[in-house]
């Protein structure tokens, strides 16, 4: 049987007792054979359409909400509305009428339980519990695609065939409160065990609502309990809104339990966009386990196409109790009487009455609430440790906790949180500023003195340091080979480890030309500088005429200065000849090879060239 669940509205009051009209047949249609739920809205009677010969659900409305007409006109809208939804995972509503015993709407009659039924026994196990939330997001799925909120999700509205089928009903109660007349302005709609943070706060509802609403019935399933229990609703409204919920049995799978932790999640943004992706996530959780057959008493799941060409799985069977005895017709049903005293049940003194008191208590609950939002809030610090700067920062924000950052050298990554205070789990107020420390990355390295060194061995203490040596060789007149003479950056300068120091090595000696020059009986004076320990003149020589004896001949001579000193380094004749060689030792400074012409015509060319 199935007990319909009372929506919880702020500033409600006790109502009159209705009438039990069991034994009636509304219109002469629709027997009520037995009372089998009441809520806040109606009574719910097992009955049989005559017309058709079913069994069907009656939910008879109380009578002081058809005295409303907008009420009433309302109800009648999201009637229609609901019959528009067609899913096999929600009640169809089958007919809606209003007869002289009141207003009521026939659904079609489950034969199995409510999941409220099912809890009684017990947490469901991981896999039946993910099995009957998909069921229920993809049910409400359908819904949502037709712009309809169900804003009162809870283990009291969703029903469980002996087929193991789920259904959801009461679909559009908590609407109807919300568009009454005698609703005042910010009144909450809702159970409080499982109304969504914004609907504790008053604000409107949306898919996302019914994601949260999803989220606490699958945490009661897998827990046993609710996320959260008080002693009154404003209690209940204040955990909701401020406190997260404990942890989960060790035993649920983790991609379970990240479902529910985003079903949960304070802000509508941040939970999953509708019930549409709240059923994807969980067909995702359940991926590795959704071909399990029926070995060793465990459930099958089959895919099939639906009607529309939608994939789903069927239901798997859930542990149903025996079904009741149906109760027999009885052959002396009757047509109850109109209600002629209706005011009698609820006259305007005692409306007034119950309007005042209703006032009361929505301003008391005003009050509260307001209370509630002033007070500061309790949060628990959450683990920082080993995330960005940037996601820390985020994190701490939406928890409304402030953040002061420092550093300190480690081998962990540049801004990765190192530490925190006050320490992950610590319940602090809002507000509070939690110190963090970043690491800076690795300490410096000081860059050593290797100039003078020999290239290897420099390389080697670099690496040492954790620096790197990138090494080119030039030359060095007067170094020797390999030996490193100038690097950079200096030393003592600070660079990370791993950055580079380069270093200027003396390449191996070699001949360098520097200058060339020529001429016949014209003398030439052709200054240049040596910078290596020895130097050479190469110079062709070669007479034009004849000697002015036959066996003396007079050439050209060269004079070699230092113009540095002045002095004269040393004087020669030019021999006839190609490549001929004059060395020189002198050392590095600035010289002049001045060729003075000989009394016979004589042709030459010559070239400087340095050794480092």
């Amino acid at each position: 049987m199935f007990p319909a669940g009372a929506g919880f509205r702020a500033g409600a009051t006790t109502m009159p007792k209705a009438p039990d009209l069991t034994g009636v047949a509304l219109e002469g249609r629709y027997e009520l054979l037995a009372l089998i739920g009441e809520g806040a809205f109606g009574r719910v009677y097992r009955g049989r359409d005559r017309r058709l010969a079913r069994s069907v659900a009656i939910k008879v409305i109380k009578p002081w909400w058809a005295e409303d007409p907008e009420w009433v006109a309302q109800f009648e809208r999201e009637a229609q509305l609901l019959a528009s939804i067609s899913d096999p995972g929600i009640v169809q509503i089958f007919d809606v009428g209003s007869a002289p015993e009141g207003l009521y709407y026939v659904t079609e009659l489950v034969e199995g339980e409510s999941l409220v039924e099912r809890l009684q026994r017990g947490a469901l196990p991981a896999e039946l519990a993910g099995d009957v939330a998909e069921q229920l997001a993809t049910a409400l799925a359908r819904a949502h695609a037709s712009r309809v909120v169900h804003r009162d999700v809870k283990p009291a509205n969703v029903l469980i065939s002996r087929a193991g089928q789920v259904k959801v009903t009461d679909f559009g109660v908590a609407r109807l409160a919300e568009g009454s007349s005698d609703a005042a302005v910010g009144t909450v709609v809702g159970t409080p065990r499982y109304m969504a943070p914004e609907q504790a706060r008053g604000l409107p509802a949306s898919p996302a609502t019914d994601v949260y609403g999803v989220g606490v019935v699958l945490y009661e399933m897998l827990a046993g309990r609710a996320p959260f229990e008080g002693s009154s609703a404003v209690e209940l409204a204040f955990r909701h809104v401020h406190e997260p919920p404990s942890a989960l049995p060790a035993d649920v799978p983790a991609a379970l339990a990240e479902v529910v932790a985003r079903a949960l999640e304070k802000e509508p943004e941040d939970r999953f966009e509708d019930c549409a992706a709240l059923a994807a996530a969980l067909a995702g959780a359940r991926e590795d386990g959704s071909a399990v057959g029926v070995r060793g008493g465990r459930r099958t799941r089959r895919r099939r196409e639906r009607a529309d060409g939608v994939a789903v799985l069927e239901p798997p069977t859930l542990p149903i109790p025996a079904p009741r005895r149906p109760l027999p017709r009885s052959p002396s049903t009757r047509v109850a009487a109109p209600y002629s005293r209706r005011r009698n049940v609820n006259p305007p003194g005692r409306r007034r009455r119950i309007a005042l008191l209703a006032f009361v208590v929505l301003l008391g609950l005003g009050m509260v609430a307001g209370t509630i939002a002033l007070a500061p809030s309790r949060v628990r610090v959450p683990e920082l440790r080993g995330l960005s700067r940037d996601r820390a920062s985020a994190l701490l924000r939406h928890l409304s906790l402030r953040a002061s950052f420092d550093s300190r050298y480690s081998d962990a990554a540049r801004r990765t949180v190192l530490a925190q205070a006050p320490q992950h789990g610590v319940r602090v107020n809002d507000g509070t500023t939690v110190a963090v420390t970043l690491s800076a990355g690795p300490a410096p390295v000081t860059v050593p003195n290797v100039v003078g060194r020999v290239s290897a061995d420099a390389s080697d203490l670099l690496g040492k340091l954790k620096l790197r040596a990138a090494v080119s060789e030039i030359p060095a007149p007067g170094v020797p080979t390999g030996e490193v003479t100038r690097q950079s950056p200096r030393p003592g300068a600070k660079l990370s480890p791993r950055a580079t120091v380069a270093l200027a090595v003396a390449q191996a000696p070699r001949w360098w030309a520097l200058t060339s020059f020529g001429g016949d009986a014209a003398g030439r004076s052709v200054p240049f500088r040596i910078r290596g320990g020895h130097w050479q003149m190469v110079y062709n020589m070669g007479y034009q005429g004849t000697c002015t004896l036959l066996f003396i001949c007079s050439g050209p001579s060269a004079t070699v200065r230092n113009l540095s000193t002045g002095a004269t380094v040393q004087r020669f004749d030019l021999d006839e000849g190609t490549n001929r060689v004059w060395t020189f030792t002198t050392g590095p400074s600035t010289y002049e090879i001045a060729i003075t012409p000989g009394s016979d015509a004589a042709h030459w060319a010559a070239r400087v060239q340095d050794y480092y």
